[in-house]
Formats: structure tokens, C-alpha cells, sequence
């Protein structure tokens, strides 16, 4: 619900400023309402959309469409909640994107309750991080045993939502009930991407925010590796060498992330990728107790976003990306833009009529993209503000 008046209030708060030479959104009704009638247009769409897999990679998408309902406001009793709910709470194990989703979406919900599910979700994600401190598309690890999880239900503890806002599962209504503490028992492959590994983050910070304790030896690699992949196109030679410290400028130079790293994939730092990685960074800064905003990684990767800054509505895997940095980060500018009011009135012009946005498309190697839903979840999950900002985590005494 505070997300809910925090996004009204950026929509009547930061209209008035609008630059001249940008379309106007009140031209184009951005506003509470239309806001709200877009995401119940793209979830009526969702509760029929298939949940896809990629070449195998990502596993199917229940995790995601059910993160996308839990911001949009969709009950637990709707039968679409209860089958997404019910699928990915029993799936293996296998993939970091289904696993980080699948501890956001319990956490979220009620982090007492699902608590050690949770900490079955931190555990794969402790054990499958790669020996550089990123994170592939994982794989079943023998140390994360089975854990029960009870239905879904909203808490009887605290006032029904108003319809058509989200529904208070008793996860901000009671604390974690005690501190789990997690091992690492295992190791992932050698290496792995900025992609997984920003979704690593986000459920390394739900479980944190669970009461788990996650090993800081996790944390110090992971915070390593991003800082180890932030380079500067001019200067690609900085991220390769791993004596020369990333960001050496104190923030002065914009540098940013690409899928992999400067040595293994030549492609320049682009904004998905560097929205992803500043979001991890502040993450892993705030586990670590640390002040983000003075990180000259940190102050690197908000420069490129702030000096590239762009609003690519065709792109909602990265405007998602973006929502969350700018949240964690704590700005609604990148510079003098603002990033929602902007972001919104190009994804709300180019919403379909069936509610959804994107397309479903083969690249050239015959992999197909399911835009349309996974687009769709993205889309909204910008339009809802869905990230949390950062607080301490609030744990129960023992």
C-alpha cells in the first residue's frame, strides 16, 4: 500500500515539471487511474498467457507472472494465483532466475510463514555461486532439500486492500520469526553472467529481508565480480586487469556492465546490463551495512546511466531494470530526467489492445523471445513501482 501512495504521488508530484522539448504525459492521461487501467488490462491478458521457457534456459515463467500478480493486486483465491503459486512452490530447484523470483514472491507474501523456504532459496543461490562471484543459469544442487509451503491467504490481521491494489499478505504485518543462518556447501561453475546475477541479488536481499543470514564471503565475491566487470569502452584494458582497481576515478569517468565481462563478451557496457548492475551493487552495500551512495562503483555505473540516459519502452526487461535502480539508489532523476514520469508515458503508448506488451519473436538462431509475457510482467512491475526501497531488515529477537 506505501508503494501504492508513493506512485500517486510521484504522478501528481513530477508532472508539473516537464521539460518542454519532451511530449507532454498529461497529454497522454498519465495519472493514477490510467496507470491502474493499464496494469488490469495487461493482467487480464497474463491470467491466459502462457508461461514459456527460453531454449531451456530459464525453466518455465510461473515465478515472474506470479511477482507480476502479487504487485498488480491479484488475490491468492483467484485460480490463476493458486496454480502459479502452487506450481513454482513445488518445482525443483535448478535455475537462479525461478529461485531469486520464487524467494522474492514468498517473502513478499508473508517472510514468517514461507521463512524456510526461503532459506531453501538461499541456500541454492549460496551454492551455485560461480567460483568468480557471478552467477549462471544454475543448476540442481544436492545440498537444497525439499521444504513444505502452505496455500497462500491474505492475513486476517490487517484491513482488506481496496480492490484493486495489492493485497497485504501478512509479510510487512508480522517479522520473520528468527535468524537462519546459511553455509555454503557447494560451488558453482567457473564463471557466470551480469543477467543472473542481477536476479541473484534481488533474492539474496528477499532472503535477507527474511531474517536469513547469508555468508559474507557470498557477499564480498559478488560485490568483487561486479566490480571486477564495470569498464569504460574507452578503456577496456582497466576491467581486464584485475591489479587495476574498477572505477579508479572515483565515479568521474561513466563506466557500466555488459552481459559478461570487458575480457569475454567485446560488446560496450549497454543500459540494461548497468541498470541491473548498479541495483545489485546497492544491494549488496546495504547487506554489507555500507553507504552506496559515496561506492565509486557505484557513482561509475549512475554516471553512465545518468549521461546515457534513455527511455526504451520496446525494452521493458531493462525500464524494469531501471525502476529498480533508481529506487534502491534512492532517486527519481537520473540528472535532471524523471525517470517514472517518463518511463510510464512511453510504456502506457504502447500498450495493445489485448493488454499486453511486446511480441513474440525468433532471433536469427531460431530461439524464440516471449515478449508478450514476459514483456507484459515487466511493463507492469515498472508501472507499479514494484521495488521495495532499502530498510533494515526486521527480525524478531530469539
Amino acid at each position: 500500500m506505501i508503494r501504492v501512495l508513493a506512485m500517486a504521488a510521484v504522478l501528481s508530484g513530477t508532472l508539473a515539471a516537464q521539460d518542454p522539448d519532451k511530449p507532454s504525459p498529461t497529454a497522454g492521461g498519465v495519472n493514477e487511474v490510467r496507470v491502474t487501467q493499464a496494469i488490469d488490462k495487461g493482467i487480464a491478458f497474463l491470467k491466459t498467457a502462457p508461461s514459456p521457457d527460453f531454449a531451456g534456459s530459464y525453466g518455465n515463467s510461473d515465478e515472474l507472472i506470479l511477482w507480476t500478480f502479487i504487485h498488480a493486486g491479484v488475490p491468492p483465491t483467484e485460480p490463476r494465483f493458486r496454480e502459479l503459486f502452487t506450481a513454482a512452490a513445488a518445482a525443483p530447484m535448478k535455475r537462479t532466475y525461478k529461485v531469486a523470483l520464487l524467494a522474492m514472491c514468498l517473502e513478499e507474501m508473508d517472510r514468517a510463514k514461507y521463512q524456510d523456504k526461503i532459506a531453501q532459496c538461499a541456500q541454492f543461490l549460496v551454492d551455485t555461486q560461480c567460483t568468480n562471484g557471478q552467477w549462471g543459469y544454475g543448476n540442481k544442487v544436492e545440498s537444497v532439500k525439499d521444504v513444505p509451503v502452505p496455500a497462500p491467504e491474505v492475513s486476517k490481521d490487517v484491513p482488506t486492500a481496496p480492490a484493486g491494489k495489492p493485497p497485504v499478505f501478512g509479510a510487512k504485518a508480522k517479522p520473520a520469526a528468527k535468524k537462519l543462518t546459511i553455509k555454503k556447501t557447494a560451488d558453482g561453475p567457473e564463471a557466470g553472467d551480469n543477467s543472473n546475477s542481477q536476479y541473484a541479488a534481488l533474492g539474496l536481499r528477499a532472503c535477507h529481508d527474511a531474517g536469513i543470514v547469508i555468508p559474507e564471503a557470498t557477499i564480498s565475491a559478488a560485490v568483487k565480480a561486479w566490480k571486477a566487470s564495470l569498464f569504460n569502452e574507452a578503456d577496456r584494458s582497466k576491467a581486464k586487469d584485475a591489479k587495476k582497481s574498477v572505477a579508479s576515478s572515483g565515479g568521474s569517468v561513466a563506466e557500466g556492465w555488459n552481459y559478461k565481462t570487458a575480457e569475454a563478451d567485446e560488446r560496450a557496457p549497454y543500459h540494461a546490463m548497468t541498470a541491473g548492475g548498479v541495483g545489485a551493487m546497492v544491494i549488496y552495500l546495504h547487506l554489507q551495512k555500507k553507504n552506496w551512495k559515496s561506492d565509486p562503483a557505484v557513482e561509475a555505473g549512475m554516471k553512465w546511466l545518468t549521461d546515457k540516459f534513455k527511455i526504451e519502452a520496446s525494452n521493458p526487461y531493462y525500464m524494469y531494470a531501471l525502476e529498480r535502480a533508481g529506487i534502491l539508489y534512492g532517486t527519481e532523476t537520473f540528472g535532471s530526467r524523471p525517470w517514472y514520469r517518463e518511463g510510464a508515458y512511453a510504456i502506457l503508448g504502447v500498450q495493445k489492445a489485448d493488454g499486453s506488451w511486446g511480441e513474440d519473436l525468433a532471433d536469427p538462431n531460431g530461439l524464440m523471445w516471449y515478449g508478450r509475457t514476459w514483456d507484459t510482467c515487466f511493463s507492469i512491475l515498472f508501472l507499479r513501482r514494484a521495488t521495495r526501497p532499502l530498510v533494515a531488515s526486521t527480525v524478531a529477537p530469539k
